[in-house]
C-alpha cells in the first residue's frame, strides 16, 4: 500500500534523534518516554496493528506536543477509516509544524488533504431546538441549539437527535464524499397524556381550540408536552375552562359542569315523568326535578332515576330533545317485603270485609224473617183488639154481652188484645231495627271489600303516557310494561 509505505518512510526520515527537536523544553523524562512510545508506534504501524500504533502515537504527542507526530497520527487515522480525524490531524500538522518541514513535505500533505476531503461528507442540521443533543453512530457531538454541520466519513451513519420536551428521532443516512445531507424537519414535541373527567356524559373536550373527545373518555388524551387550554362544554351546562401544564402522564382535568341557570328555553328540554305510583321522586343526573312538565333540563343523554318508599328505584338512560315536552313513563316495582306486606294487608281486608258483610247479611235476613213473622201476629192482634173493643162498646150497661161474656170479661179481653198489639208493634220496630243494623253492617262489609287493596295494583301499566326514546333526528315511542 502506497499510504503505508509513505507513512513508514516518513517515520524513518524523522529518525529517533530529530523527532522532537522542534518541541521546546519538554522534561527529559517525558522526552525519553515519548521517544520510546514513538518507536513502539512505528513498530506497531509496520505490523499493521494500527489501533495500538495510534495509542502509542497519541501518548507520545501528549508528552511533548511535537507537531511531527501529527503526521503519523493522520496517516494512522486514514488507514483505520477515521477520515475526519485524519484530516483534522493533517491540518493541525500543517499549521503547527515548522515551515521548512511543511515545505519539504508539501506534496505529501496536499495529496493527503485532497484524498481525505473526497472521503468526507457533511450532515447539516438546519433547525433549532434548545439543548439539542446530536449523536452520530452512538457518539455524542457537542450540544447545540441547532443549525450545525457535522463532518463524517463517507458511508452509512446513524444519527440520533434529541432535546428536552421533544421526541427523539433516529435515522440512517448514506453520506458520500464531498456531499451534504441536510436535516431540516424540526423535532416533534414530546407526547404527554392528559386525563379528563367530567360529572356529565356527552360533554365535548377541546384542547387549544381543537375538539378531541367526548366524555366519558376511555383513556387519557395524547397531547404535546407543555401548557394547554382545556375547555369542557355541553349545551345546557356552564362551560368549564382551565390551563394545564402537561408533562408525561401526570396532567389531570376534573370538569364539574352545572346546569345553566336560568336554562334557555330554546336549549332546555321540558320533562314530564308519569309513574304508576303517586308521591314519587324524580331525579336527572342526581338532581331532583318536578315531573309535571315544568322542569327544564339540558338536552342530550341523561340518567333518569325515579324513587318511592317501599319500591325498587327505576334508573335508565334517556335522551332529551330540546324545545319540547319529553314524556317519560315509569313503572315502579315493589320490594319483595312490601309486596308481601301488601298482599297480607289485602288478604286481611278481604277477610274482614267478608266477615262483616256475612254478619250484616245474616242479621238483615234474621230481622226480615222476624219482621214478616211478626206482621202476621200484629195483624191478628189488631183484629182481636178491634173485635173486643166493638163488643165492649156495644155492651154498654148490659149485664151480658153478645158473646155471652160479661162486660168485665170483654173489657179484660180488649185490654189483653191491646197489650198484644203493643207487643207486636214493639216487635215490628225491633225487627226493623235489626234489619237496619244488618243493612248497615252489610254496607260496612261491602265498603271494606271495596276499599281493600287492589289485587292488580302491581300488574297494570304505569299509564297511557308513552315512554320516550329520543334520537337526534326523531322521536321514538315505546311502551314500558
Amino acid at each position: 500500500m502506497r499510504l503505508h509505505r509513505t507513512a513508514f518512510a516518513l517515520c524513518l526520515a524523522l529518525g529517533p534523534l530529530t523527532v522532537f527537536a522542534q518541541q521546546p523544553s519538554p522534561p527529559p523524562a517525558a522526552i525519553a518516554e515519548a521517544r520510546e512510545r514513538y518507536q513502539r508506534g512505528i513498530d506497531l504501524f509496520e505490523e499493521r496493528n494500527y489501533d495500538a500504533a495510534m495509542a502509542e502515537f497519541q501518548r507520545a504527542y501528549e508528552l511533548t506536543r511535537n507537531p511531527a507526530v501529527l503526521f503519523n497520527i493522520s496517516a494512522t487515522h486514514e488507514l483505520t477509516g477515521h477520515f475526519v480525524e485524519a484530516l483534522d490531524a493533517m491540518l493541525d500538522y500543517e499549521r503547527r509544524a515548522p515551515a521548512p518541514a511543511v515545505q519539504q513535505r508539501r506534496a505529501d500533505i496536499d495529496a493527503a488533504l485532497g484524498r481525505l476531503r473526497t472521503r468526507i461528507g457533511t450532515i447539516a442540521i438546519r433547525f433549532e431546538a434548545t439543548g439539542l443533543d446530536v449523536r452520530v453512530d452512538g457518539l455524542q457531538r457537542p450540544s447545540s441549539s441547532g443549525n450545525l454541520e457535522i463532518r463524517v466519513a463517507a458511508g452509512r451513519h446513524r444519527v440520533s437527535l434529541s432535546a428536552p420536551h421533544f421526541q427523539t428521532r433516529e435515522a440512517e443516512f448514506d453520506v458520500s464524499g464531498g456531499s451534504t445531507i441536510v436535516v431540516s424537519e424540526p423535532l416533534l414535541p414530546e407526547r404527554a397524556f392528559m386525563a379528563v373527567e367530567s360529572n356529565v356524559h356527552g360533554a365535548e373536550v377541546l384542547v387549544d381550540g381543537h375538539s378531541l373527545a367526548t366524555t366519558p373518555l376511555s383513556s387519557p388524551l395524547p397531547v404535546p408536552e407543555g401548557s394547554h387550554h382545556v375547555v369542557v362544554r355541553r349545551a345546557g351546562y356552564t362551560t368549564y375552562e382551565t390551563d394545564v401544564n402537561s408533562v408525561g402522564a401526570g396532567a389531570r382535568v376534573r370538569a364539574d359542569l352545572a346546569w345553566a341557570d336560568p336554562m334557555p328555553r330554546d336549549v332546555g328540554a321540558r320533562v314530564t315523568v308519569q309513574a304508576n305510583e303517586p308521591d314519587t321522586i324524580a331525579m336527572i343526573d342526581g338532581r331532583r326535578i318536578a315531573g309535571d312538565g315544568t322542569a327544564m333540563a339540558p338536552p342530550g343523554r341523561h340518567t333518569l332515576r325515579v324513587e318511592r318508599s317501599d319500591f325498587l328505584p327505576d334508573e335508565r338512560e334517556v335522551d332529551l330533545v330540546p324545545g319540547q315536552d319529553n314524556a317519560l313513563a315509569v313503572s315502579l316495582v315493589p320490594t319483595p317485603a312490601y309486596r308481601e306486606a301488601y298482599a297480607g294487608g289485602r288478604s286481611r281486608a278481604l277477610v274482614a270485609g267478608g266477615v262483616v258483610l256475612g254478619i250484616g247479611a245474616a242479621v238483615l235476613g234474621g230481622g226480615a224473617a222476624l219482621f214478616f213473622t211478626n206482621e202476621g201476629t200484629l195483624s191478628a192482634a189488631n183484629v182481636n183488639y178491634e173485635a173486643n173493643r166493638r163488643e165492649f162498646d156495644a155492651c154498654g150497661r148490659m149485664a151480658v154481652c153478645v158473646s155471652g161474656r160479661s162486660p168485665v170479661q170483654v173489657e179484660q179481653a180488649r185490654n189483653d188484645a191491646s197489650v198484644d198489639v203493643d207487643n207486636a208493634t214493639t216487635m215490628r220496630w225491633a225487627s226493623i231495627g235489626i234489619m237496619g243494623a244488618g243493612l248497615i253492617t252489610s254496607i260496612v262489609g261491602t265498603v271494606l271489600l271495596a276499599s281493600a287493596p287492589s289485587g292488580s295494583r302491581f300488574g297494570r301499566r304505569a299509564s297511557l303516557v308513552p315512554r320516550v326514546g329520543f334520537s337526534a333526528q326523531n322521536l321514538q315511542l315505546g311502551w314500558r310494561f
